[in-house]
């Protein structure tokens, strides 16, 4: 089993399987069995595949095998990649970018299309391990049902069976395993439950409406974090309001102390690591606390980025954070918009016996610059000619 599937690998990264007796002789790396070339492969890294795939005409579809990563995947081959999600002026529609691990650079990923009108604001994103879905938004200034699928292995972009709702701010979550993304909210009508939420089966790409038990139907959810259980959502509505959805019982339920979280306008990017949750605050901070404590701290050590303009906090791998910040031209000549990207690691100190936790910048720098147009050219872009919409690390 394991020789056929070695072999049907191969065939997709296009690799000749041995013929008859031949006048010539193979030596080298291709004179070995073909499960031990695949074997060799599924050990390089992506940077790797891409080298290799560039020098050898042989290789040219190793970067881009769903089969191979699988295989790295399996085996722990596989690296942390940050990808960003941007509109950036004069583009139409938002494009798809990743960090260059070595040369720390973000770099626009060369498509052979987009989908073009894409929404600028109004999706919500939903990380699988093999891609990122964009689900709804506003398209020429009206809520879409549209659904796109960024594949990370291939880096390419395809529509995928549309919503039966329009949506615009819903909240997406994927949830049993990664076989279901249920979506809540972001409709016209909160009040009608029927078509509130529902649910896209990856395995049938169907989506079907999900009748929700519910004690009120918040009309956006402003937060919400999947738990570490893969069955149940943390979600905080507009007002604070703090709701729990069980996927079994497909039920959401407030919470039964009546408690709320507060000033959630000025908490985003809620992020769930193993040990505690994570969000952006104002000012350049950024807070955490425990997942069933609802007073925020802020984590201490990092005080030079709060003269930053922070748009936007991912988590970068299992040990590091990341962040992004707008540094603006500080005269009238100074045309130049940077944007910075920093990794922070965290370690909890014990300090008058409370807990605290401290952040450790462990690098930072410039990752993209952009010029700023005048603006004649455009009233409404000119103040912001880069709007980050999403970014996320992927394993690839």
């Amino acid at each position: 089993m394991e020789g056929r599937c070695a072999i049907s690998r191969c065939s997709q990264l296009e690799l000749k399987t041995r013929k008859n007796e031949t006048t010539t002789e193979e030596c080298g790396f291709w004179s070995l069995p073909d499960d031990l070339i695949v074997d060799c492969l599924a050990k390089l890294s992506k940077l790797d595949l891409v080298a290799l795939a560039m020098a050898s005409k042989r290789h040219r579809r190793a970067p881009k095998s769903h089969d191979l990563r699988f295989l790295r995947y399996r085996r722990g081959c596989v690296h942390p990649y940050v990808y960003v999600y941007m509109h950036m002026y004069p583009d139409p529609s938002p494009r798809w970018f990743v960090i260059h691990p070595v040369q720390r650079r973000l770099k626009r990923l060369n498509m052979d299309y987009y989908l073009d009108p894409a929404p600028v604001e109004g999706s919500c994103f939903v990380r699988t391990d093999w891609g990122i879905y964009v689900i709804g938004g506003l398209i020429n200034g009206k809520p879409t049902s549209e659904v796109m699928f960024f594949d990370s292995t291939d880096h390419t972009v395809c529509r995928i069976t549309p919503m039966r709702m329009v949506r615009s701010g819903a909240s997406a979550s994927c949830l049993m395993g990664e076989s279901k993304i249920y979506v809540f909210g972001g409709c016209s009508d909160s009040a009608d439950s029927s078509n509130w939420a529902e649910v896209y089966d990856l395995a049938t790409s169907t989506w079907e409406f999900l009748s929700v038990s519910a004690p009120k139907m918040p009309l956006k959810i402003q937060q919400s974090v999947v738990l570490d259980d893969k069955k149940h959502v943390y979600a905080v509505g507009e007002d604070g309001q703090i709701f729990n959805f069980s996927v079994t019982e497909c039920k959401f339920e407030a919470a039964e102390d009546g408690r709320s979280e507060s000033d959630v306008a000025n908490k985003n990017d809620w992020l769930m690591t193993d040990e505690a949750l994570f969000c952006r605050g104002i000012g350049g901070r950024i807070l955490w606390r425990l997942p069933f404590n609802l007073d925020w701290n802020e984590v201490k050590g990092l005080e030079e980025l709060q003269q930053q303009h922070i748009i936007k906090l991912c988590i970068c791998n299992h040990e590091r954070m990341a962040i992004f910040w707008e540094a603006r031209p500080q005269g009238p000549d100074q045309k130049i918009l940077e944007l910075w990207y920093a990794e922070i690691s965290f370690q909890p100190r014990m300090d008058g016996g409370v807990w605290d936790l401290w952040g450790n910048i462990e690098w930072s720098g410039a990752v993209l610059s952009s010029d700023i147009l005048d603006s004649s050219s455009s009233s409404s872009s000119s103040s912001r000619p880069l709007n980050l919409l999403y970014a996320v690390s992927l394993l690839v």
